[in-house]
């Protein structure tokens, strides 16, 4: 896993009566990643663009019945061949069109024959309070209905169109949020119009000819409805039937028309010799699976998918990068992937991530009942993933990194022992030194202290504390990148770039950052604070580059020269990075005359960029100390207000309350701020030292099934 596998370029000669079931068993066999020789050429031009539209038919159809089973149980795969899918998708197909049609016309004339009932129910409640004669009056108004929201806009335009010579009954429909319009009105010019202006905005109007006798045509339309409804059961009970039958199928049908789409995509791949009438193709293969492949064709040739390779070794272009990963590793190789695809050969940064992510995510998370929830949580996961993939789908991401925040909530525990520090209470495992100190040597044996905690200069020191910690970790963190870069350096025999970059970038980080870890470290080990002996470390940096020549409270003897040597280390690394390269490409006429510029422009941005960074990348270590007191804090106050409070009875009614904040929001708000945090310090700050992440993926071909719910 540190560094790619490494790779062989083959070529395969196949014929075209036998190319698909060639392509099949090498698919099987997940064994060669194929390149693409026909990426100038026009898709429709391809050898087997009939194919693949055919298929893209059957797809959209699958697609189209993969929404009915969305919410469905899924049946496992089982044995088929392509002609019995594709005629299992056709007839699922045309079954479940046919179905929704039903569904839809018959739905559409329910919905129109129940207004019809409610529309004719307001007639003749109408007629009976007026009165009149229903024969007479049918020619003297209309029943309509509309939409609620049209109601008003209806009954203004009516009354300025005919002047208020009318009478207009309304009544809303709640159940379809629809208004029934009763209009009585004069003469047939005025009836005409009132129709136009109704069935102008939506309404649609009861037709007068077909309900001649209200009181039995109610009757009559009383039992069309209850007949159609029996046909709308009955219609969603043959489409819960058929979508049954289609679960039992669907992963089926999915693979196989997968399947074949993989194929013919690969085999267009291909260049074809019609002379010949044989397909050329190349493929890169893992140099551990060759002798596989050597006993593939050999097997191939008393069968009917025989197939022919040999080396290539007109390699143009860099191979893919392949890993072998396990359950464990590969969450890791996508957080590494999402940034950038290892080069071929190059380090792997995911194998320092399984250790450097979670701990830095524990420098800003150190709490041990936090990181113990954590351990849980993860814990649970992985014990009940499949049950958690099915019910919670939109958790998917988090339930994939089950396995990193499992190794967070260790690193949060043993930073929270570090700290002493669990739930703003202090853990006193070996008895506080502080108060009762025998000696000077008398130390605590691991860890903070408890004694700090609630003393009154707590908050300076465990500031002081963290805020240094997090430069050493940065120092190291960033060092192990720097090493990195000689390694690379050294395995491609890079020795331009090891001579005039990392050499120098190597000798400013140490000049540096270097520097400041040491005085540190040494203040720690030799300065005796109980002597009222305490020189500011900032202010010994700050003159050691304002005034080099005067040093007022020197940490140790010889330190004026040691800070010069360091500061003309630094000057000097610079200016190298800057003229080494391009002058030592000129002079051995490695580069055209025309490219001088870009070289002289490149090699600025370079050394520019790098000694910004030198400073950015080290002070954006102080993250760990920031979020880690941001985390400290809110969980004391958190503590103050629910649980620490000097009264059982409110301790227990608060303890719920104090339970949704801690996982909503320190391990839920604060947990993904440190994730994320930590992720950028490995992406950044990390990588920037040694990786190019300028590779691409090794994906051979293969029909594993992959269902994305």
């Amino acid at each position: 896993m540190l560094r790619s596998e490494k790779m062989k370029l083959v070529t395969l000669y196949l014929s075209k009566d036998n190319a698909r079931k060639c392509i099949t068993e090498l698919g099987d066999n997940e064994i060669a990643h194929f390149r693409n020789l026909n990426d100038t050429i026009k898709s429709d031009k391809l050898l087997y663009i009939n194919e693949l539209k055919h298929i893209e038919k059957l797809q959209s159809r699958l697609s189209f019945l993969g929404k009915e089973v969305e919410n469905v149980d899924l049946t496992e795969v089982k044995n088929s061949d392509l002609d019995s899918v594709e005629e299992a998708i056709n007839k699922f197909y045309n079954r479940m069109v046919q179905l929704k049609t039903i569904k839809k016309e018959t739905h559409s004339n329910l919905i129109k024959l129940k207004e019809d009932l409610h529309m004719l129910e307001d007639m003749e409640r109408f007629v009976s309070e007026v009165g009149a004669n229903s024969e007479k009056m049918k020619f003297e108004f209309i029943t309509g209905i509309v939409d609620r929201g049209q109601k008003f806009l209806i009954k203004k335009i009516l009354h300025q169109a005919l002047r208020r010579n009318i009478v207009i009954k309304t009544r809303d429909n709640d159940k379809h949020q629809k208004v029934i319009f009763i209009i009585f009105t004069h003469g047939k010019e005025a009836l005409d119009k009132m129709n136009k202006i109704f069935v102008s905005l939506g309404g649609r109007i009861l037709d007068m000819e077909k309900y001649t006798e209200p009181k039995k045509n109610l009757l009559a339309l009383t039992s069309v409805i209850s007949q159609i409804e029996n046909v709308e059961d009955f219609n969603k009970e043959a489409m819960k039937n058929e979508v049954e039958k289609i679960s039992q199928m669907y992963l089926t049908l999915k693979y196989y028309v997968d399947k074949e789409s993989k194929i013919y995509n690969t085999l267009n791949k291909f260049n074809f010799d019609k002379g010949r009438d044989s397909l050329m193709g190349e493929a890169w293969i893992r140099e551990d699976d060759y002798n596989r492949l050597q006993k593939l064709s050999e097997t191939s040739e008393n069968s009917d998918w025989h197939f022919v390779f040999e080396d290539n070794t007109d390699v143009t272009e860099d191979p893919p990068s392949a890993f072998k990963l396990n359950k464990y590793t590969e969450v890791f190789q996508d957080l590494i992937n999402v940034y950038g695809v290892p080069s071929y050969r190059e380090i792997n940064p995911a194998i320092f991530m399984i250790f450097l992510f979670p701990m830095l995510f524990g420098v800003m998370f150190g709490d041990i009942f936090h990181g113990i929830i954590l351990v849980f949580m993860a814990w649970y996961m992985i014990k009940h993933k499949e049950k958690l993939y099915k019910k919670y789908k939109s958790f998917t991401l988090l339930i994939d990194g089950r396995y990193v925040l499992f190794l967070c909530g260790l690193a949060s525990i043993l930073f929270g022992f570090l700290y002493s520090d669990i739930t703003s209470f202090p853990l006193n495992l070996f008895g506080g030194r502080i108060k009762n100190r025998s000696s000077s040597d008398d130390i605590y044996p691991f860890g903070l202290d408890p004694d700090w905690h609630g003393a009154k200069n707590e908050m300076e020191f465990t500031n002081s504390v963290k805020m240094k910690l997090s430069i050493v970790i940065g120092f190291l963190h960033m060092g192990l990148g720097v090493v990195l870069s000689f390694c690379n350096a050294f395995y491609f025999s890079n020795y331009v770039d090891l001579y005039c970059v990392v050499i120098p970038q190597a000798l400013a980080y140490v000049a540096f950052l270097g520097y400041l870890v040491f005085l540190i470290v040494y203040k720690w080990l030799y300065i005796d604070l109980s002597k009222n002996i305490n020189p500011s470390l900032i202010s010994t940096l700050v003159l050691m580059y304002t005034s080099p020549f005067n040093i007022k409270d020197p940490l140790y003897s010889g330190q004026m020269y040691v800070q010069l040597f360091m500061m003309f280390i630094l000057f000097i690394s610079l200016p190298w990075m800057f003229f080494a390269k391009p002058i030592y490409l000129f002079k051995k006429k490695l580069v055209k005359s025309e490219d001088t510029l870009d070289i002289w422009m490149n090699s600025g941005i370079h050394t520019i960029e790098f000694g910004i960074g030198l400073i950015s990348n080290s002070s954006s270590y102080l993250r760990l100390w920031a979020v880690s007191l941001a985390h400290a804090q809110l969980t004391k106050v958190l503590v103050e207000f629910t649980i620490g409070l000097n009264n059982y009875v409110l301790q227990i009614v608060l303890f719920p309350i104090f339970m949704a904040l801690t996982f909503g929001l320190l391990i839920g708000l604060e947990g993904l701020g440190s994730c994320l945090h930590a992720l950028r310090l490995n992406w950044i700050e990390f990588h920037s030292k040694f990786y190019k992440g300028g590779g691409y993926k090794f994906e051979p071909l293969s029909f594993k099934q992959v269902i994305d719910d």
